[in-house]
């Protein structure tokens, strides 16, 4: 399916090699541990917003998204308002709280709060997550690549991750963001692009387009049944506050940024920014896979045969958009991917070197050149470790990119925002007892992934149980601890 035209390869071509010479340029300011992980609290919160923006906007929201919406219809939408209902708990108690620590690592608070155990299990669990998903994200662009250009997508995935590891190793969070910043205005340009023509496609125009879209039940999004098998309006908006709670409660990606600004007035502003863009370019990528579907209903040949579901939107942008600038437009997919992958590389490495290197080898001393050089090998490893997976997925069968994404992020996430919750807010929940939270947590969540019961909680509520399962337990528990309580 090599559709895609010389100029618009060039300009792919182009767009990776200018970010990854980009990071080698902003290194130039990193000589301690300190301005590698967070900037030296004085980067702009605008660019900070949007570089959060980018780095929680990844090609599953870019490329699974539409496919999605394009089989099936909107039902996952009302996720998304689950982060405007978290917006104020974060701005209001978590960010005031995590700049009163002045930590690099997110987790190096649960040691104070609990105890070592903890801190290393809930940092091993959000780098297992960020190698999971990293391997995601580098899938996703790389099965598009290899749509429009005939490419290898082994050959992809290998050329995405090393560009992702060179401005990322190089730079660090200060070349992440300002580099994010730029790649954000390129993505909603590509947006605003790829609906122009899509409804333009479209029989009818935009009047065709929401017409077709609403007989062929696309709009689908508020099924207000009280059925928790299925991705009611119920599930997926519990599920998804649940989701994006823990994501801007202990997501180290998210913390980092709450740290690269001047104060807290400047992280709150960055948030609210943030939430913003969030919500508007995720219904706008709901309404792209309704066009989608309009425009190849209204084309003689419809749909063309495809290896994946995933290549639907990129396959539109190499034969539906004008030379010039669908190169562009598949740039901006780069640019999800590579601020995505920036993120997730730089905060696992920042995980990795505060709390099992600084902690366990330098024994809590600080070693800027020696924390630095480990955070830039932490850096490589993972990205190796990321597109190894990556490769793995490109050769297996997957469905749903975004659902098997929003299937185990509740999983492996849900708990680590409940050791925060209980940590600030339960002040008689001591370490023995977020133990057994934790463990609580994973029963419950793997043991319903793993439940052949087929009247079981839709795989958006096992977040929420766990959650419940974990603050409950740690409660109950921490009475028979026999020790003094923090």
């Amino acid at each position: 399916m090599g559709t895609l035209r010389p100029i618009d390869l060039a300009i792919v071509i182009l767009y990776l090699a200018g970010i990854a010479a980009a990071g080698f340029v902003l290194a130039r300011g990193n000589r301690s541990s300190d301005a590698y992980f967070k900037g030296g609290g004085k980067l702009p919160w605008w660019a900070v917003s949007l570089s959060l923006f980018a780095a929680l906007f990844s090609p599953l929201s870019f490329l699974a998204i539409p496919a999605l919406v394009y089989s099936t219809d909107m039902s996952y939408l009302p996720i998304f308002f689950g982060i405007a209902i978290v917006l104020p708990v974060t701005i209001r108690w978590y960010i005031p709280f995590f700049r009163s620590l002045n930590v690099t690592s997110a987790y190096e608070y649960l040691e104070v709060r609990f105890n070592l155990f903890c801190r290393m299990f809930a940092s091993a669990a959000f780098i297992l997550f960020m190698v999971s998903l990293t391997a995601i994200v580098a899938y996703l662009p790389s099965v598009a690549l290899s749509a429009v250009t005939g490419m290898d997508v082994n050959v992809a995935i290998v050329a995405v991750i090393l560009c992702a590891g060179a401005y990322g190793v190089a730079g660090g969070i200060s070349a992440i963001v300002w580099i994010d910043f730029l790649q954000s205005l390129l993505l909603f340009g590509a947006m605003a692009a790829i609906v122009t023509f899509l409804v333009l496609g479209t029989d009818g125009g935009l009047s065709g387009c929401i017409a077709k879209g609403m007989e062929a039940g696309k709009f689908r999004a508020f099924d207000m049944a009280l059925d928790w098998t299925r991705p009611t309006f119920w599930v997926v908006l519990i599920g998804g506050t649940v989701v994006n709670f823990a994501s801007y409660t202990s997501d180290q990606r998210v913390v980092q940024r709450y740290l690269t600004v001047s104060d807290v007035r400047a992280a709150a502003r960055s948030m609210y920014l943030q939430v913003v863009v969030s919500v508007i370019t995720s219904t706008l990528l709901f309404f792209i896979g309704v066009a989608l579907w309009t425009y190849y209903a209204s084309q003689p040949g419809g749909m063309p045969a495809l290896a994946k579901n995933d290549q639907i939107l990129p396959v539109f942008i190499a034969n539906g958009l004008p030379a010039g600038m669908a190169g562009c437009a598949l740039a901006a997919i780069a640019a999800a991917t590579l601020s995505t992958l920036a993120a997730n590389l730089n905060s696992t490495a920042a995980a990795f070197t505060t709390d099992f290197y600084r902690r366990l080898v330098l024994k809590g001393r600080k070693d800027e050149r020696r924390e630095l050089m480990c955070g830039k090998v932490c850096t490589v490893l993972a990205g190796l470790l990321g597109g190894g997976f990556a490769i793995v997925l490109a050769n297996g069968d997957l469905a749903s990119a975004y659902e098997q994404f929003q299937r185990y992020i509740g999983m492996l996430t849900a708990g680590l925002g409940a050791l925060f919750f209980m940590g600030i807010f339960m002040k008689r929940v001591n370490g023995f007892g977020a133990v057994c939270g934790l463990a609580a947590n994973y029963v419950v969540t793997f043991g319903l992934d793993a439940m052949p019961w087929s009247g079981k909680p839709h795989m958006l509520l096992y977040g929420l149980f766990g959650f419940i399962a974990c603050v409950v337990v740690a409660a109950v528990a921490s009475p028979f601890a026999g020790m003094r309580q923090d």
